[in-house]
């Protein structure tokens, strides 16, 4: 009766050992991409040597593979971030397309992106292969920064004829402007002014220098702007604007 049950049991296992296929190929990457739409609309690719970049950051990370037939590939993009030289888990994906937004920037913060993919085998589940993505890459966000000028001159000689305020990564921007006698002449939020992009800085066009659809007198007005930074940092700005549509010339 035992002989009989082994028996039985080889035949058993013979038989398994026929029907399980062997892959004739397994997966490898093929291509592994981070890419990114910047100030120009022109879609940039995030190297290996990262870089340093305007917040907020929207990344679109994807991978493809070859020889997939009879594997059903597993991902797992493992998004970390470095703070004061400490690593955490910053998030996970399991697509194998997948898109982030990175807010939190600094000095003293960066990023690394890695690739799991496990390759199991449809077929009997007895073939699986680990690939592990040869491609992290780091990059990071650079510090944020506010800066207000204190005069323009909106007289259509195509020479700083609007007010603008240089911002670096930040993730909200507001402003107000007032007369002297404290009346609100414009405002505006990241929302509803045009940004200019220049030299990896942020340029937000507050105001051409009207007010109910005329051109201001000269004179001295005042600015109010509140923001956040991608470091977390927030700022409440305060300055004067020296409003000159009159030349030197003019004035003689």
């Amino acid at each position: 009766m035992k002989r009989c049950f082994l028996f039985i049991a080889c035949c058993l296992l013979m038989r398994l050992a026929m029907v399980a296929q062997v892959p004739e190929a397994y997966p490898c990457i093929v291509e592994f991409a981070a890419t990114f739409v910047n100030h120009d609309g022109e879609v940039e690719e995030i190297g290996e040597e990262g870089g340093s970049y305007d917040a907020p950051l929207t990344v679109r990370f994807s991978v493809e593979l070859t020889d997939t037939i009879g594997f059903e590939p597993l991902y797992e993009w493992n998004i970390i971030q470095i703070k004061d030289n400490k690593e955490a888990m910053h998030v996970r994906r399991n697509e194998r397309m997948t898109e982030f937004t990175f807010k939190e920037g600094g000095n003293n913060i960066s990023y690394r992106v890695e690739l799991n993919i496990t390759c199991r085998y449809r077929a009997d589940e007895v073939y699986s292969c680990e690939l592990t993505g040869d491609y992290p890459i780091t990059f990071s966000l650079q510090g944020s920064s506010v800066q207000l000028f204190n005069a323009f001159s909106p007289n259509g000689d195509g020479t700083n004829d609007v007010y603008r305020v240089k911002t670096q990564s930040l993730l909200s921007f507001r402003m107000k402007i007032f007369n002297r006698w404290g009346q609100e002449v414009v405002s505006g939020d990241q929302n509803t002014l045009t940004a200019e992009h220049e030299e990896g800085f942020t340029y937000y066009v507050c105001w051409d220098g009207s007010y109910h659809g005329s051109v201001v007198e000269d004179g001295v007005y005042f600015i109010l702007v509140e923001a956040e930074g991608s470091d977390g940092i927030k700022y409440v700005r305060r300055g004067d604007i020296n409003v000159l549509t009159k030349s030197r010339k003019e004035d003689l």
